[in-house]
């Protein structure tokens, strides 16, 4: 009897997503006037990079936020992108992608 098994590895339908890179085109976000701080981040509207298309992230919706950084991710599920404060802080209108 030959119990050796086959493996044939999955192959995904589509190609396996990129890094998920966004071009954020807006923050709404309540910050400390002292040091830039962001406070409370309420939502970010962004384009991803892979699929185009644009949408309006808040928490719990394309939004999670944890200790250390927030993640976005696109609601076709073509990518996300975890960044930290400190680059959202930087944004500027008008500024590249992240």
């Amino acid at each position: 009897m030959n119990l050796q098994t086959s493996f044939s590895p999955l192959r995904p339908s589509r190609p396996a997503p990129d890094n998920g890179r966004f071009d954020l085109l807006d923050i709404n976000a309540l910050q400390d006037p002292g040091s830039g701080r962001i406070v409370h981040l309420y939502s970010l509207v962004a384009r991803c990079l892979s699929c185009e298309v644009v949408f309006k992230a808040q928490e719990g919706d394309g939004l999670v936020s944890t200790s250390v950084a927030r993640v976005l991710r696109c609601p076709t599920g073509c990518g996300e992108q975890a960044f930290k404060g400190s680059v959202l802080r930087q944004w500027r209108q008008g500024s590249h992608a992240l």
